[in-house]
């Protein structure tokens, strides 16, 4: 195996690596049981515990 097979092995494994990552992401983010979780963290913002004003 000469060094340019090596990279090119390495550069296709990270690729697959990275591309499984983003399907990983891809397929968490969209899972309707998630759902009620990320609205919630949607709100969070928009809801406060304390009774100060912004100044």
């Amino acid at each position: 195996m000469t060094y340019q097979d090596a990279q090119v092995l390495s550069q296709i494994a990270a690729f697959v690596i990275f591309f499984s990552l983003i399907l990983g992401i891809v397929f968490y983010t969209f899972r309707p049981a998630n759902k009620a979780k990320f609205e919630r963290a949607a709100r969070l913002p928009l809801e406060s515990d304390n009774d100060e004003t912004v100044k």
